[in-house]
Order: C-alpha cells, then structure tokens, then sequence
C-alpha cells in the first residue's frame, strides 16, 4: 500500500486547486491532506508527477465494457468490467441491469455478490436495476418483452442475493407510487427511467419518495409547452438528481449547457451508461437479447435507438469541461461527491481524512495516468 501520494494537484469540490500530498493510513483511507509536496517516506510513496489527484470517480449507471455485460450473469464478466472500469478512473460502480426474466436477474445478482467476495478491483456497492418496470412507449434498447408491473417483492427478493442500490422504473406505471414508496422504506434509491410520464405524476412519484432521474433526456417525455415531462421537471425541481450521459450523442452540447446553466450543480451526475462494446472498436454486438450495431463509438439497434454508449468516464469529464467552460473546482463535484451522497456512500467522493483513499491521477487532457483504490496503485498508464 501506498502511504504518501506526493506532488499532485489536489483536486476536489468547491475547494481551490493546490499542490498537495494524500496520507493513507493501514486502513485504506486518507489519513490526512498536506499543502505542498511533503517529505516522500522511503519505499511507499508515490510521486504522482504534478498531475491532477481526484476523487475516485463513480459511475452509478454502466452494463458492461471490454465484451462483457452484466447479463452474462457470470463473476468472471463482472471482474472483467471492474477491471477495466478503473483504466477510465472508476473506483466504484453499480453494476447495471436490463429489462430481463426475473430468473435472468437473479443470476446477475449473484454473479456480482461473488465477486463482492474479493473486490480485487472496482468496488461494487451495490445494483442499479434499470427496468424491467418500464413504459412500452419507451423502450430505447430494452426489450419489450420482459416488461411488467413493477413488484416490490422481486426486488427485495434480489436484494437478499446483492444489494440493491437503485431502481430505475416508469413513474406513472400501475403501482409505481406504491412501489416507490416501499423502496423507500427499505433504504433503496428510485429513478424514473423510459418513461412517458406527465408531470403531475413525476409529482406523485416524487412525493412517493422518487430521487433520481435516469439518463437526463434520454426515453422520457420531453419538453412542451403544454405539458412540461419529465425533462421539465427537472427543469424546476431544485433537487431531484440527474444521471447525464455526456458523450456528445446522448445529449448534444447546447442541452449540456443547458443543463449545468438551469439545475444546481449538486444534482447533476456523470454516468456512462456503457455497454459491451466500450473500450472495443466498431461492430456488431448484443444488448439484453438485442443486436446492437457501434459505429464511430455510436452504439444502436438495428431500428436506429440508441443502445447504451461506449463512453469512458473520464471523457465524460473532459466534454463537460470544454462545454461548460465551468471551473474544474465545481465540475468534479459531477463525477463522485454528488453520487456518494445520493447513495449515501458517506465514505468516498472528495479527496477529505477519513475517507476512503480512492484517488486518481489526470493529465491536462484528462487521461488516466494512475488509479488507487484504498490506496493501493491498481492502474499506472
């Protein structure tokens, strides 16, 4: 373990950007924050070159990369997406699912609490379950043939197998309220996701307990005059938290702007929403039971919807920087601290004592240069 990561520049929400050394402590965590480039102890420092120190990044919405996907249902794909999620900066994730049987998920359940066994590398909290209680009207890249009402006890049922962090669900689906209201009362985070919702009933739901908005303009109902949805919604909701997958496709970058200029920054959350074929080149793959065809790192079904992205976290990073033009002090924020405290993940998000030493190295260009995780380097590019 790495006891001192020296002469990095110390990188964290709504503080001013210095140079500065993290102490780790026996325990994985930060035992402290030094202004300059403190006295390096001999065999366990790290000179981490003036780069960039930030927070680990965590992506609360990704089904897979380098080939693999949660649905495999298999430890060794969960694995291989853990690794690889730290090559883009990700510390922790919630591995996510697709509108599937529900023997389907509960095999993906317990493929990821095999790997919670020995999280050898990303650290796995908790699910994200994105369908299968879901609009037909919106369906995007799920499959519409697994779609039913939404069933407290089938979730409760897969939380027994892994923890569940998140459901994503259609707000105005028979039963969604009571459904929100039940996962509230279990501790468990709701999310309205492909969804045709009007805005009284986003209302309903968040009075029920809803808390999140799954991939901010993507498979719900847009903006009109006469009627507002779900993108309206959050357009006058202070407080709900929005995933934004800003890969430039997903949402282009006036309604980036957009987005970081109208709703406070503390709500807004990097995801990638990635899937097999992020970190791989063009060609044709498979979502859920679903071809997907990638082309110039856009991935969508042969119908022409959007498929999930094949976007790095730290891409996500960079675009909203050069979009936004906000400063990196306030940006970061997006990428961990507004997720932890979302998920209630009160142990990581900011580079602070007595959080968990997950911290990563950027470039100016915002590329991976290393990755700790309790402060042990497991990435140096």
């Amino acid at each position: 373990m790495t006891t001192l990561i020296h002469n990095c520049k110390l990188l964290t929400p709504g503080e001013e950007i210095r140079l500065g050394s993290i102490k780790v402590n026996a325990e994985g965590c930060i035992d402290g924050i030094a202004a300059g480039d403190a006295e390096a102890a001999s065999g366990s420092s790290y000179d981490a070159q003036g780069y960039y120190a930030v927070p680990g990044f965590i992506d609360i919405h990704t089904h897979g990369v380098s080939g693999c996907d949660l649905s495999d249902a298999t430890e060794e794909a969960v694995r291989k997406i853990s690794e690889t999620k730290l090559r883009e900066g990700v510390t922790t994730y919630l591995p996510t699912t697709l509108t599937l049987p529900p023997e389907n998920l509960k095999d993906m359940a317990a493929a990821v609490a095999e790997y919670r066994k020995n999280e050898e590398f990303a650290r796995t909290p908790s699910l994200h379950i994105e369908g299968p209680y879901i609009s037909p009207k919106c369906l995007g890249a799920q499959n519409g043939a697994y779609v039913r009402l939404p069933d407290a006890d089938e979730i409760l049922e897969l939380n027994q197998i892994a923890p569940v962090g998140v459901v994503s669900l259609a707000v105005e689906m028979e039963g969604a309220v009571d459904f929100i209201s039940e996962m509230k009362r279990h501790g468990i985070t709701t999310s309205g996701a492909h969804s045709a919702a009007t805005y009284d009933q986003f209302c309903a739901g968040r009075e029920a307990g809803l808390t999140h908005l799954t991939h901010y303009c993507n498979q719900m109902t847009p903006l009109h005059h006469r009627e507002v949805g779900l993108v309206g919604a959050a357009l006058l909701d202070d407080e709900v938290m929005t995933e934004m997958i800003c890969d430039r496709i997903h949402l282009c970058p006036e309604m980036i702007r957009i987005a970081f200029k109208c709703r406070p920054l503390e709500t807004i959350m990097l995801i990638t929403d990635s899937m097999a074929a992020s970190w791989l080149g063009d060609g044709q793959y498979e979502i859920g039971g679903l071809q997907v065809i990638v082309k110039d790192r856009e991935a969508r079904l042969e119908a022409g919807n959007l498929a999930g992205s094949t976007l790095r976290f730290n891409e996500g990073l960079k675009n909203i920087a050069e979009i936004t033009g906000l400063p990196l002090n306030q940006l970061i924020a997006t990428t961990a601290a507004n997720q932890a405290r979302s998920l209630g993940l009160s142990d990581r998000g900011k580079l602070e004592a007595g959080l968990l030493a997950d911290v990563v190295l950027l470039d100016d260009n915002f590329e991976v240069k290393a990755v700790f995780v309790g402060g042990e380097l497991k990435v140096e590019l």
